[in-house]
Parts: C-alpha cells; structure tokens; sequence
C-alpha cells in the first residue's frame, strides 16, 4: 500500500502569494514524477489571505495532518503570513529560510545569497532531468531569472532581468508621460509588434522585448555555458506567473511546469521532514 503525504506549500512573492494543496507518493522517491497538485490559489501581497477557500480544500480530511510548509522571495511577507496564521486550523507552517538543507550543491561564488525560489526551481528540476542531463529554468515573475542546473545536478547559477511587471512599472515611474499598461492586457490580445501609438508601442515592447531577451539567454546558455558539458540535450523548464504568457511562443522542446517553485518547495520539506 501506497504512503500518501499532503503537503500546503506557500510561496510569498514581491507581488503574490501562491497557495498549493499537494500530494507525494512517499514510496515513489526516485520517479521522475513531481508532487501532484490538488488545489491552488494565489493573491496579491496587500490583500487579505485567502483562509476560508484554502481551509475549504480539506472537506473530508483532518488538515491538521497536513504538513506546511512557506518560503520565497519576499521576508517582510513571509513574516505577515505566519504572523496572520489561523489558530487551530491548520498546522503552524514551518518557514524554509535558507538553502542550508537542500539536497542541492550550489556552485556560485556566494550560495547564500541565491534566491530561494531559484534554487527550489533546481531541486525540483531534478527530479525530472534524466541522469546527465543538463537544465535551463526560465522562471517569469516580478524578476524573470534564466538559471542552468549542471548534468551532474547542482545549480550553476545564471541570469536576471527585470519581468513583465517590472518593466512596465519602471516606463511608468521613471518617465514623465508613459502609461502604466497593466500585465493582464497582455494576455487579451497578441501585441502588435508596430506600434501606432504608446500604448501600443509599450505593449509591444513589453511583450516582444521579453520574449526576445529570454530566448537569447536559452540559446546563449544552451552554446556557451553548457556546449561541452553534456551530449544529452538539455532539459527546457518553463514557470513563473508570466509563464503562460511566453508558452505559446517559445520554440522547441520547453516543458512548461508553472507551480515548479512550490513543488520544489515540497520536495525540500520532504527531504527535512525524513532528515528529522
């Protein structure tokens, strides 16, 4: 009989926090299979926690078996969700701080200071490489980081650069006139690449630039950075909220995996959980 483990994995961004009921087959360890994802949600950092829709994912079952679990990008709001925590309805999440028990080498010049959720990203990337196979994570949120995971599955580090959101803010902040185009209204129609007028021609620098940068990292990292590493072709990872976005237009053979961050999240929590 198959063990099961429920895992509430939460990753507390600059802009969002996401919310992910999972579950693991414990005894599948070594598959190439990520921890299936129940139930997700997400909210934007300044409003309030989504309680009564998370707590509605465990009709049926005791929640307080669930093992918790919270990390990501953005201290301050990590501490507001712990803060904030319910009393008495779900287990007290234990926070991943830092990468000091990752089952991950980190070869930069400075590991400590690596972005958590970029080296989640690597640990969940290697549960689904295949054995000296090289990866390239490109991860589309507030910052957009394309990252390398060496054959022999430690991080290697990589590149960063500002995200769709960023972008738009910072045309809008740091210039007089310039609109601020929200992200969604990417989503609504394709940019025209010409355009005729700001908004459009904001739009499609937006879109089209970000696209373009990130293509150029893969193939950049792919010919440089991994050319005499490996004969295996390397794994492609696609998330990030932005992830859906760049989907439909990024050639080739890209897996596209959005929760990556929280899944990677649950493998660590796993690993930490067994170490206890």
């Amino acid at each position: 009989m198959s063990q099961s483990l429920q895992q509430l994995a939460i990753d507390v961004g600059n802009s969002r926090i996401k919310f992910i009921l999972l579950e693991s087959d414990l005894q599948a360890k070594e598959s190439k299979q990520l921890p299936l994802v129940l139930h997700t949600c997400s909210s934007l950092i300044e409003k309030p926690l989504p309680w009564k829709q998370i707590q509605s994912w465990f009709k049926g079952t005791s929640a307080m078996k669930c093992q918790t679990i919270v990390a990501g990008s953005n201290p301050r709001g990590i501490e507001g969700v712990v803060d904030n925590w319910p009393d008495g309805t779900l287990p007290t999440p234990v926070e991943i701080l830092n990468s000091v028990d990752f089952p991950l080498e980190i070869c930069v010049d400075e590991p400590r200071k690596v972005g958590i959720d970029r080296l989640l990203n690597a640990v969940a990337a290697n549960r689904l490489r295949n054995s000296g196979q090289a990866t390239i994570i490109i991860d589309s949120g507030t910052a957009t980081t394309v990252d390398v995971v060496n054959p022999d599955g430690s991080f290697a580090g990589g590149t960063i650069l500002p995200g769709f959101e960023l972008s738009a803010k910072a045309l809008h902040h740091y210039t007089a006139l310039l609109p601020l185009i929200p992200v969604d209204e990417l989503r609504q129609v394709e940019p025209v690449v010409l355009g005729k007028n700001t908004t459009d021609a904001i739009r499609s620098g937006l879109f089209w630039g970000q696209l373009g940068a990130v293509r150029e990292l893969v193939s950049q990292l792919r010919d440089q950075s991994l050319a005499d590493s490996s004969q295996i072709v390397p794994l492609v990872l696609l998330t990030g909220g932005g992830s859906d976005l760049l989907a439909p237009y990024l050639e080739g053979s890209i897996q596209f995996e959005p929760l990556l961050t929280l899944q990677g999240l649950a493998l660590v929590a796993q690993k930490m959980n067994g170490a206890r």
